[in-house]
C-alpha cells in the first residue's frame, strides 16, 4: 500500500498484453538509467507517446489493405490505448504547467 492507495500491477492483470503495454508498477522502471537528464526522459516519453499514437494508423492501413494478419480487435485495442495515452499525456502536461504557474507566482 503507498499512501493509503493499494499498488497494482496492471501486467500481472492481462498477461496477454505485456508485451504490448508499458504499464505497471514503479519497480519497472529500469534503474541503470538513473542519472538520465530531464530532457532524455522527457524525449523518450514523448517517443513512446508518439509511437502509441501512430500503432493504430498502421494497423488500419494493413487492415484496410489486406495485407499483414490484422484483426479489426487489434485495431480497436491499438486505438483505446492510444486514447488513455493521450488523455494521460494531456492531463500531464496539464499539471506541469499548473506546477510551473503556481513557482511563478510565489514570491522570493
Amino acid at each position: 500500500m503507498i499512501n493509503g492507495f493499494n499498488s497494482v500491477n496492471f501486467n500481472s492483470r492481462i498477461p496477454s498484453m505485456q508485451s504490448q503495454m508499458a504499464f505497471g508498477r514503479v519497480s519497472n522502471i529500469d534503474s541503470t538509467n538513473a542519472a538520465s537528464s530531464f530532457k532524455d526522459v522527457m524525449s523518450s516519453m514523448v517517443t513512446n507517446i508518439n509511437d502509441t499514437l501512430s500503432k493504430p494508423d498502421d494497423l488500419l492501413t494493413k487492415a484496410a489493405s489486406g495485407t499483414g494478419d490484422v484483426d479489426v480487435h487489434d485495431v480497436m485495442i491499438a486505438m483505446s490505448q492510444a486514447e488513455v495515452t493521450l488523455t494521460v499525456a494531456t492531463n500531464a502536461v496539464s499539471k506541469v504547467i499548473q506546477a510551473y504557474d503556481k513557482i511563478v507566482q510565489i514570491q522570493v
